[in-house]
C-alpha cells in the first residue's frame, strides 16, 4: 500500500457498523480500493464532510487486513460539481467503476480521464458526448475495446451510408432494414472519433453502449439509471 499521498475520488460510501465508513475509492495510484474510515459515521466527523463524491482529494491508507484504513484526506483543488442531469450522469460514472473495475489494479489513463469528465460535467459540457467517451475508455481499459470503424469479420471499413448491428466478442456486421438494434454507419464514425451528434445519432450512440455494457454487467440493473428514470418520471 502507497505511504505517500494520492490523488482519489470518492465513488460509493456507506456505514460500517455504527462509527465508521466503508468508502470506494478510484485513486491514481491503486485504481479502484476500499478503505475503512474509522469514526466518520457521525454527522459531526470533518472526514465525512471531505469524502463527497466528485471532490478532488489527496489520500494516504495503512494497514494489511482485508481493508485498510484510511489514514489521511485532504482535498486536492476545487471545481464546480456536476448539478442536476449532470449529477446523475457522475453518480452513473462511479456506478460503472464500482461494478467493472477490479480492486487494487492502477488504471491511471482511466483515472484521469474521469477526473477529466468529472471537471467537464461540472462546467457545463455535453453529456451524452461525455458518457460516450468515458463509456468507450472504460472498455477499453477492461481489455473489451470496440472497434467501431471496421466489421469484425471480414474488417471492412464501415460506411457512413450503410446500417450495421452490434454482437459482443463479434463485433459489427452488416444489417438488413428490419434488424431492430441496428446502428447507422455515420453514428459509428461520429462516436468512434468522438464527434458531436445530432438528436438521432445521439440516440443510436447511447443504445449501441447500453446494450455492450449490459453484456459485462449481467443481469443486475444499474441503481443510479433506475433512480434517474424515476425523478425523470
Amino acid at each position: 500500500m502507497p505511504g505517500d499521498l494520492t490523488p482519489a475520488y470518492v465513488l460509493h460510501a456507506r456505514k460500517y457498523g455504527e462509527r465508521h465508513l466503508l468508502v470506494d475509492m478510484l485513486t491514481l495510484s491503486a485504481g479502484r480500493t476500499s478503505l475503512m474510515v474509522r469514526g466518520a459515521a457521525s454527522a459531526k466527523s470533518r472526514r465525512r464532510g471531505l469524502l463527497q463524491p466528485f471532490t478532488p482529494l489527496l489520500v494516504s491508507w495503512s494497514g494489511r487486513g482485508r481493508i485498510p484504513n484510511l489514514k489521511y484526506v485532504e482535498q486536492h483543488s476545487r471545481h464546480d460539481p456536476p448539478q442536476g442531469r449532470a449529477l446523475f450522469s457522475g453518480f452513473y460514472l462511479n456506478e460503472l467503476l464500482v461494478r467493472l473495475i477490479g480492486p487494487d489494479e492502477p488504471v491511471p489513463d482511466l483515472f484521469f480521464r474521469y477526473e477529466k469528465t468529472i471537471e467537464s460535467l461540472g462546467a457545463g459540457g455535453n453529456l451524452e458526448r461525455l458518457l460516450r467517451t468515458f463509456e468507450l475508455e472504460l472498455l477499453q481499459t477492461l481489455g473489451y475495446g470496440v472497434d467501431l470503424l471496421h466489421e469484425g469479420q471480414s474488417g471492412a471499413a464501415v460506411r457512413s451510408q450503410a446500417w450495421y448491428s452490434y454482437e459482443p466478442e463479434l463485433g459489427l456486421r452488416e444489417a438488413a432494414s428490419g434488424h431492430k438494434n441496428r446502428i447507422s454507419g455515420d453514428t459509428l464514425i461520429a462516436l468512434a472519433h468522438g464527434q458531436l451528434m445530432d438528436v438521432r445519432q445521439s440516440r443510436e450512440a447511447k443504445e449501441l453502449m447500453r446494450r455492450i455494457l449490459g453484456y459485462y454487467l449481467g443481469d443486475r440493473p444499474l441503481k443510479s439509471r433506475e433512480l434517474f428514470s424515476a425523478l425523470s418520471r
